[in-house]
């Protein structure tokens, strides 16, 4: 009978203990923060988010899916997206379709990671090599 008993006790706690971490219906979990890198795929695209951005620096990461160093600085790239909610940040994949490796090569990309910098339309900068600490001071410099 004790041993029945402790059965049942552990099946009872771990009900409560699974219930105690599942949401309610009245609560809600926090809001995850987004993302602010958009994909960008042709010269088009890239143009009208140029265009579009006003006054706001746009930060572009030309990498390709094959670049070692670009896997590594990219979650960097998304936390300063997330830090500098004002500035634009997009992504260029070169090896993803051939509209994307054609705007590599009219942007004079050459090498990959390479990060380019617009305001009002225009390159303000270029910061080449997976260096997060150069990344992030182009931003502040431009921002």
């Amino acid at each position: 009978m004790t041993r029945s008993l402790a059965t049942i006790a552990f099946a009872a706690a771990a009900i409560t203990s699974a219930t105690a971490f599942a949401p309610s219906a009245t609560s809600r979990a926090a809001p995850r923060p987004l993302m602010a890198v958009a994909d960008v795929t042709s010269e088009s695209e890239f143009d009208a988010k140029i265009e579009g951005a006003g006054g706001a620096l746009v930060v572009v990461d030309y990498s390709t899916t094959w670049c070692g160093p670009c896997k590594v600085i990219a979650p960097k790239f998304d936390e300063l997206s997330d830090a500098y909610p004002e500035s634009i940040f997009l992504k260029v994949i070169g090896d993803a379709t051939p509209d994307a490796s054609k705007l590599m090569k009219r942007e004079g990309v050459r090498s990959v990671p390479s990060f380019h910098y617009f305001k009002n339309g225009e390159k303000v900068d270029v910061v080449n090599g997976a260096n997060a600490e150069a990344i992030e001071g182009a931003i502040k410099k431009h921002a």
